[in-house]
C-alpha cells in the first residue's frame, strides 16, 4: 500500500483547516465521489480542498458553490483567499451560500429554511430528483434547490402518492403534545395584524375576519390589515392568512422579505397536494410559526421542527346573507321565492325549503360524480353553484355575493353536499363548518380527514361518493333518517355555538401565540 502524500500547509491554511474542521460542513464522502482524481491520489481530501482545491473551484459540499458565492461577494476571493473561509466567518451557523432566486432573504433565513423543507414529511429528496429529471442529483442538495429554485420557478415539489401516503401516516400517528407549543401566562404582543390580500379569495377574507374576532376575544389588540399597508408601519406581530395568496398577488409582493416573514406567524388554508400550497411553502418555512387550518398538516409541520398548532376561528352570532344590492345577481333571480328571505338558521330540517345545494369549482372528480348522479339529484329541489375558477373569487360584480350566496343558500337547505375537489379527503372547514354547519344545513360528505372537534354522523353524515345518493334518499324520504338529520343538525351547531368552546379556543390561540413570541430565535 502506498503511503499517504505529505502536504505542507502555510500557517493561514492550516487555521482554514482547523476553521473547516470546526463548522462540520466540509462533506469529504461528497468530495471524493465528486472529484474521482482526489479519490484515487490518497490525499486527504480535506486537506487537498485547503491546498488546492477551493484554487480549482471545487466545491467542499453540495451547498457551497464556489463561482455563485464570489459573484454576491467579490472580495471573498481576493488576495488568492478561500471563499468558503469567508463564508464561515460572515455567515456562521448557515449551510446555503447564495440566494438562488430569493435575493429578498437573508442566507440565514434560507439556510433555515432549506433544514426545514429536509425535516417537513411531505418531502422527499429522491422523488423531488424524480419529478424534476433535469437536476443534476450529485451535485445537488435536493431541499435547497425545491426552495430556492423550485418553487420560484413553478416545479412541483411533493409527489402525490407520498403527499397521500404521508397524510395517512399523519392521521395515524399520536401527534405530539399542544402542551409544547403554549405559554398561557407568557407574554403577548401590543399589537397584532391579521393580514388577508384584497385581490385574493373573498373566503380568505372571512376567515382572516374571524380571526381577528377570536383573538381580539381573547384580549388580544388586534386589527384586519391587507397588504395596502406600509411594512415599517406593521403591528409588532404579523399573522399572514394565506400566505399561497398573500406573497403573489399585487403589493403582497413587497412584503415578501426575510426581515418581516422570519418574525411572523403564518396561517394556513391550503391543502398539500396543491400547485398554491406549494406556492406558500417558502414563507411557511422560515416564520416564527404556523397556524393550520388543518389538523394533520399542523402535525406535520411539527415534525419539520416548527412551533405550529391546529386552529379555526370561533364563528360568530351574526350571519352575511343576501344583501338588498344582490338580488338583481342572475345567480339569486333564480332561487324560490321563498328562498330570497333572510334565513333563520335554527329552522328544523323538515321545513327547509331546499332538498340539496352545493358550492365549488370544477374538477375531474366532482365531474366524475355529478355526471354519474345527475338523474338522481333531478328529482329533489336542489342548488348548484358549479363552475370553472379560473381567477380567485374576488370583490368583483360577479363574484362579490358569491359568499353572502353560499351562506343565504345554506340557510335553506337541508343538506348541504361537499364533494372533494380530488381523493385526498381533505377537511373543508370554509364549506363545512362555516358555510353549511353554522347555517344550519346538514352536511352530507365523502370520507374526510379525522377532525378532533368535529366527527362523522355526530356532527356530519359521511358516505362513499358511490353511496352518497343512498344515503341522501333516506334523509329526505323516510321519518328514521329525517330524525337523524335534524339529530347531526343540532349537534353541529351545539359544537359551533357553546361558549364553553368557545372560551376554549381563546384560550389555546392565546397560548400558541405568547409561545411563539416568548421563544427566542435559534
Amino acid at each position: 500500500m502506498s503511503a499517504e502524500p505529505l502536504l505542507t500547509l502555510t500557517p493561514t491554511e492550516q487555521q482554514d483547516l482547523e476553521t473547516i474542521e470546526k463548522s462540520g460542513l466540509f462533506d469529504a464522502d461528497f468530495y471524493l465521489s465528486v472529484h474521482q482524481d482526489v479519490a484515487g491520489s490518497n490525499i486527504d481530501p480535506l486537506l487537498h480542498y485547503v491546498r488546492y482545491g477551493f484554487r480549482e473551484g471545487r466545491q467542499p459540499n453540495r451547498n457551497f458553490r464556489p463561482a455563485s458565492y464570489l459573484r454576491q461577494y467579490p472580495d471573498a476571493g481576493t488576495k488568492n483567499r478561500n471563499p468558503f473561509i469567508h463564508f464561515l466567518k460572515t455567515h456562521g451557523g448557515c449551510h446555503i451560500a447564495h440566494h438562488g432566486l430569493l435575493p429578498r432573504f437573508h442566507l440565514e433565513d434560507l439556510s433555515v429554511g432549506a433544514r426545514t423543507l429536509e425535516q417537513l414529511p411531505f418531502f422527499a429528496p429522491d422523488l423531488y430528483h424524480d419529478i424534476n429529471r433535469d437536476i443534476e442529483r450529485t451535485t445537488t442538495d435536493m431541499a435547497e434547490h425545491a426552495l430556492l429554485y423550485g418553487v420560484p420557478e413553478g416545479r412541483r415539489i411533493f409527489g402525490a402518492l407520498h403527499v397521500s401516503r404521508t397524510l395517512g401516516a399523519l392521521c395515524a400517528a399520536k401527534g405530539l403534545d399542544d402542551a409544547d407549543y403554549m405559554a398561557p401566562d407568557g407574554p403577548v404582543p401590543d399589537s397584532i395584524g391579521v393580514f388577508y390580500n384584497s385581490h385574493g379569495n373573498v373566503f380568505i377574507h372571512e376567515i382572516a375576519s374571524d380571526l381577528c374576532t377570536t383573538l381580539r376575544e381573547s384580549g388580544l389588540n388586534c386589527v384586519l390589515l391587507d397588504e395596502t399597508g406600509n411594512p415599517d408601519d406593521r403591528p409588532e406581530l404579523c399573522i399572514f392568512v394565506a400566505p399561497h395568496e398573500f406573497f403573489h398577488l399585487g403589493q403582497g409582493q413587497g412584503w415578501a422579505t426575510g426581515a418581516i416573514i422570519r418574525d411572523a406567524i403564518m396561517f394556513n388554508t391550503e391543502q398539500p397536494q396543491t400547485l398554491w400550497f406549494e406556492r406558500g411553502i417558502p414563507f411557511l418555512l422560515m416564520a416564527a410559526g404556523v397556524i393550520d387550518i388543518c389538523h394533520q398538516m399542523a402535525e406535520g409541520f411539527r415534525q419539520a421542527g416548527l412551533p405550529a398548532i391546529h386552529f379555526t376561528p370561533n364563528i360568530g352570532t351574526e350571519r352575511d346573507y343576501l344583501q338588498k344590492g344582490d338580488m338583481q345577481h342572475a345567480m339569486v333571480r333564480i332561487l324560490p321565492p321563498a328562498c330570497r328571505r333572510r334565513p333563520d338558521r335554527y329552522t328544523p330540517f323538515a321545513d327547509r325549503q331546499l332538498d340539496v345545494s352545493f358550492f365549488g369549482g370544477v374538477s375531474e372528480h366532482r365531474e366524475k360524480f355529478f355526471s354519474r348522479n345527475a338523474g338522481f339529484f333531478a328529482q329533489f329541489c336542489n342548488y348548484f353553484y358549479y363552475r370553472k375558477f379560473t381567477t380567485p373569487i374576488d370583490s368583483s360584480p360577479r363574484d362579490n355575493p358569491l359568499s353572502r350566496l353560499a351562506s343565504h343558500v345554506a340557510g335553506h337547505s337541508r343538506i348541504a353536499l361537499n364533494i372533494h375537489r380530488d381523493d385526498y379527503g381533505f377537511f373543508e372547514w370554509h364549506r363545512i363548518v362555516k358555510g353549511a354547519m353554522a347555517n344550519g344545513s346538514v352536511v352530507v360528505s365523502e370520507p374526510c380527514l379525522p377532525h378532533p372537534v368535529f366527527r362523522p354522523n355526530v356532527h356530519f353524515l359521511e358516505e362513499s361518493g358511490r353511496h352518497i345518493p343512498n344515503l341522501i334518499e333516506w334523509l329526505l324520504n323516510t321519518p328514521d333518517g329525517q330524525a337523524k338529520a335534524e339529530e347531526v343538525r343540532l349537534a353541529a351547531m351545539q359544537a359551533i355555538e357553546t361558549p364553553a368552546l368557545n372560551r376554549a379556543r381563546c384560550t389555546r390561540i392565546r397560548g400558541f401565540i405568547s409561545h411563539v413570541w416568548s421563544t427566542p430565535e435559534a
